[in-house]
């Protein structure tokens, strides 16, 4: 049963990724094109969301939510594309089946079992990957994937000190028991590491990372719709410090969810889950005890647990009006302190005209407390309680089936209680009583231009351009969040040119980071970095064999081809500002594909 596609998303498939420069044929890495999304570091896939932080943007795997997506080193996706039939992208009210996340959403789609032998092959110039599809029975299908690195010559070439690890893996064992129901045994995991030499020659680790995953669960469809029950298992652990913080994590989820059509005008959804996690903090001898005590109240080994249900809408009471209600409640406990979400959400779309449709959402979100960045096993006690964002949009989309559509937005979002260290780094400066754990108030609003070709045409492309105003306050301080970039302008076009041949081209600008300031007035409307651009590159031979379309390719690909530099922070004081400068973060990619 593939996630349900509702009113608000932007749908991407796999073979509009393969076509983006700098998404390396990923779906999931290619969300960086809508507008809404702004980077956090060029070629880093973490992102913000509409002045939401990266921790608090929910990625789904068939509605399996994953504590990490990417691998380390500005590395690709945990899970190999081919798996992957098509993303959805909820920047604003997404449907309540998700829910537990204050940002956007990424939820994933994974390819239905084909019944018949097929595979892919690729690679690369830092890591290999494969999947392989082999129907056992008339009615059994083994799916079997996976990714490994050999990324040390590559990484050597900007850091020589650095020694990069990762793979990952993904089998899927489904059975059609009956032409209505299916069972389905899905595992899937990843590993990251990363270690640096010292002075002294010594080889430490600074990131680990690893997870895995294993879903059991049992489909049925009946007369106008679908049911799911499934149960899930997992493990997650982080190391922290040098390895000195081991941060690790046992998962238990039952879920059951329903969709019934009513009518050719009335679909309704409807589920339950429930969660228990167990996480455990180890800690070794940390040099600075404040840091251990952070440790100790942030990340103390405990029980927590979550029970949540949700019900929406597909409502269409006529051809020119839909309209998505849905409303979702979660109670959370951890150690003594509980706490209950709710979050009612609904969009709409009225058909002005064959071309014309005026698109709006309001929704309410909450979330537990998040770690700057999505990490397996990192996670915050319930402390403080929940974080809390009220999302809102309203615009217009113009379509001309499989040739061009454009589609303007404003949007605005509150948002409260937030843990977001990263956000308010640059405008806690002068104020002793701001800790890392201390939680802040935000607020975002602008506006969002997308203009797309269809990637099914020959000469393809889109346009994106996002202008917004992201802000923070915590205690006393308040200024611009550290991630606010005013202007984010991405572009692509792409062009078939017949005999196997495809090339194309994507340009990224986006405008400077707030200041460190000295004072805390000053923080208010601080000087910026300079801006940045990079230009992507593809390039795609391909060679036709077999009468099934399997093939193989050459693919050259280069992310920020020009070897631009980004100033990542700058420091000012009374008299001066001095720009600090990471890159350039260049990733070159020569690889052979195979499919069969």
């Amino acid at each position: 049963m593939q996630g349900q596609r509702q009113t608000g998303g932007r749908p991407l498939s796999r073979a509009e990724a393969r076509q983006l420069p700098g998404a390396f044929g990923e779906a999931f890495r290619a969300i960086e094109m809508f507008p809404g999304v702004t980077p956090t570091l060029s070629g880093v896939p973490y992102f913000y969301v509409r002045g939401a932080p990266p921790g608090n943007l929910g990625y789904f795997l068939d509605d399996i939510r994953l504590p990490g997506l990417f691998h380390v080193f500005a590395g690709p996706s945990v899970v190999h594309p081919a798996l992957v039939d098509s993303v959805d992208f909820y920047a604003g009210p997404y449907p309540a089946r998700y829910g537990r996340s204050t940002g956007g959403v990424v939820a994933g789609q994974l390819r239905e079992p084909s019944g018949e032998m097929h595979g892919e092959i690729g690679v690369r110039a830092y890591d290999s990957s494969a999947l392989v599809e082999v129907p056992l029975t008339e009615r059994t299908s083994l799916t079997l994937a996976g990714r490994y690195s050999y990324a040390d010559p590559v990484a050597h070439l900007f850091a020589p000190e650095v020694s990069v690890l990762y793979w990952d893996y993904q089998a899927r064992l489904s059975t059609q028991l009956t032409p209505h129901d299916r069972i389905t045994l899905f595992a899937f995991g990843a590993r990251d590491q990363l270690d640096e030499r010292n002075d002294e020659g010594e080889v430490m680790p600074v990131f680990g990372a690893e997870f895995h995953r294993f879903d059991l669960s049992y489909q049925r469809t009946f007369q106008g719709g679908h049911a799911r029950v499934r149960s899930l298992v997992g493990f997650d652990q982080s190391l922290q410090e040098e390895g000195e913080a081991e941060l690790t994590g046992w998962t238990g989820q039952w879920r059951a969810d329903v969709t019934k059509r009513f009518s050719p005008v009335l679909e309704a959804s409807a589920g339950i889950d429930a969660t228990e996690e167990r996480h455990r903090l180890a800690l070794g001898q940390l040099d600075d005890p404040e840091e251990e005590a952070d440790y100790l109240d942030r990340f103390p080994s405990r029980v927590d647990s979550v029970a949540g249900a949700y019900t929406s809408l597909e409502w269409q009471p006529t051809p020119a009006v839909r309209v998505a209600p849905g409303v979702r409640a979660d109670v959370y406990h951890s150690l003594d302190t509980s706490q209950v979400g709710l979050s009612p959400r609904i969009s709409a779309e009225f058909v002005l005209s064959p071309r014309w449709t005026a698109l709006h959402g309001f929704g309410v979100a909450d979330q537990p407390p998040s770690a700057a960045l999505p990490r397996p096993g990192v996670t915050p006690k319930l402390g403080a309680g929940l974080q809390r964002a009220f999302q809102s949009n309203a615009g217009v989309r113009f379509q001309v089936p499989d040739v061009i559509m454009l589609q303007a937005l404003v949007f605005q979002s509150a948002l409260f209680n937030l843990s977001d260290q990263p956000g308010v780094s640059r405008i806690d400066n002068g104020d002793d009583s701001i800790s890392d754990s201390s939680r802040s108030t935000g607020a975002a609003r602008g506006v969002e231009l997308l203009i797309q070709r269809s990637f099914a045409r020959r000469l393809s492309g889109y346009l994106s351009y996002t202008l917004s105003y992201s802000r923070r306050s915590v205690e006393r301080a308040e200024g611009p969040s550290s991630f606010d970039r005013r202007h984010v302008l991405s572009g692509a076009v792409a062009y078939r040119f017949g005999h196997g041949f495809r090339a194309g081209l994507r340009g990224n600008y986006y405008t400077g980071l707030p200041a460190d300031v000295a004072y805390l007035e000053a923080a208010k409307d601080p000087p910026r970095t300079s801006p940045f651009y990079r230009l992507d590159v593809r390039a795609e031979k391909r060679w036709q064999f077999g009468e099934r379309g399997a093939y193989w390719a050459i693919v050259l690909e280069v992310l920020n081809a020009t070897l631009e530099k980004e100033a990542l922070g700058k420091s000012c004081n009374a008299y001066t500002c001095k720009e600090d400068e990471v890159g350039p973060l260049t990733i070159p990619s020569l690889g052979v594909e195979v499919a069969f």
